[in-house]
């Protein structure tokens, strides 16, 4: 299986495109679904990472390093360890492209507002 170089992942809270990509196969996991780890820095808001099995991501994690430990952040004065996507919130047995941008959006909707973000 070889590695792709592009990513749909976008900084959560910018939505700007990341910095040192990173896209690693972790192969057939799961039966044959196709996992990948996607990851990307922010220079604002540093490491993000998703994991993707065969379709979209269900949350963007804010990480201390690709394929590390969540840290937290807050929005609004509270704890957030993971940004709810646009996929998690739709009919997710209809078949889509897992690349698909629209799909990997924040939804800002199951969120505090976002005017006030702190790394933590």
């Amino acid at each position: 299986m070889t590695g792709r170089r592009e990513s749909p992942l976008r900084c959560p809270i910018t939505g700007e495109p990341l910095h040192d990509v990173r896209v690693i196969p972790l192969g057939p996991v799961t039966g044959e679904l196709i996992w990948e780890l996607h990851a990307g820095r922010s220079e604002e808001y540093g490491w993000f990472q998703a994991e993707v099995i065969s379709k979209p991501p269900r949350e963007i994690f804010p990480v201390h390093r690709p394929g590390g430990a969540t840290r937290e952040m807050h929005i609004g004065g509270k704890p957030v360890y993971a940004f709810p996507t646009v996929w998690d919130s739709t009919n997710r047995r209809t078949p889509v492209d897992m690349y698909d941008p629209a799909y990997w959006q924040v939804d800002w909707s199951r969120l505090p507002e976002r005017d006030a973000v702190d790394v933590g």
